[in-house]
């Protein structure tokens, strides 16, 4: 019996170890923008990196079309994307199992475009 319940614990922690998760998160700052980026990283060797942009001057609706740019193991971003009405964009990405992964040490830069302007940071751990 107590054979039955040590295999059917060990088999129940590998499952667990098998589901984990690795999180990253990244954050920084510019003159007028602030951004974070979580990282999640399956252990079937899948990624997810999840955005959030803010708008840090008072008058959003002035602010007018945003084109932006994550630059890390890999890249991703968009263009042309408004703002909501508190100043933030969200955006995610997924990368597949054949990517170059997000470690802690990656360097990690924003690049943000909007009326003209454009402001490049890097995000820190």
């Amino acid at each position: 019996m107590d054979r039955k319940i040590t295999v059917v614990l060990l088999s129940l922690l590998l499952l667990l170890a098998a589901c984990s998760t690795q999180t990253f998160n990244f954050s920084g700052e510019s003159e007028n923008w602030s951004a974070d980026l979580k990282v999640n990283q399956t252990s079937d060797d899948y990624e997810t990196q999840e955005l959030v942009l803010k708008y840090k001057g008072d008058d959003v609706n002035d602010v007018g079309p945003v084109a932006y740019n994550v630059d890390s193991k890999g890249s991703f971003g968009r263009s042309g994307v408004t703002l909501k009405e508190n100043g933030t964009i969200t955006d995610s990405d997924t990368a597949n199992p054949t990517n170059a992964k997000v470690s802690e040490h990656t360097e990690v830069e924003v690049t943000v475009e909007w009326n003209d302007n454009a402001e490049t940071f890097k995000l820190s751990k």
